[in-house]
């Protein structure tokens, strides 16, 4: 398949938990600076979408990593045949796949 031709995109249940708590985040301050972040993500993922090699390979097997724009998130995803499946979507300062730890924030 070409990279031009854009995968269906699907999000694993962390994946929304982990859009959930940044927008619920954003949105304690500001509904416009929440839309403006989930924005640049929902660009970011559509990038991945059109071209899955985008992102450097990521520390599990199998996944690739994505950076969003001017925010410091960054989009952990699997290259699938006809899709591409976003695994976890996380802040910069956290490890992949790590649990929130001690009672911290999801988000940071």
């Amino acid at each position: 398949m070409p990279a031009s031709v854009a995968r269906r995109l699907s999000l694993s249940p962390r994946a929304i938990q982990d859009i959930a708590a940044i927008e619920a985040h954003y949105a304690q301050f500001s509904f416009a600076t929440a839309d403006r972040v989930l924005a640049a993500i929902k660009a970011a993922a559509e990038a991945v979408c059109r071209n899955p090699l985008i992102g450097p390979e990521g520390v599990r097997k199998g996944t690739r990593h994505k950076v969003v724009g001017r925010y410091p998130y960054t989009i952990v995803y699997r290259p699938r045949r006809d899709s591409i499946q976003v695994v976890r979507v996380l802040h910069q300062r956290r490890q992949y796949f790590s649990p929130v730890a001690r009672g911290g924030s999801p988000i940071g």
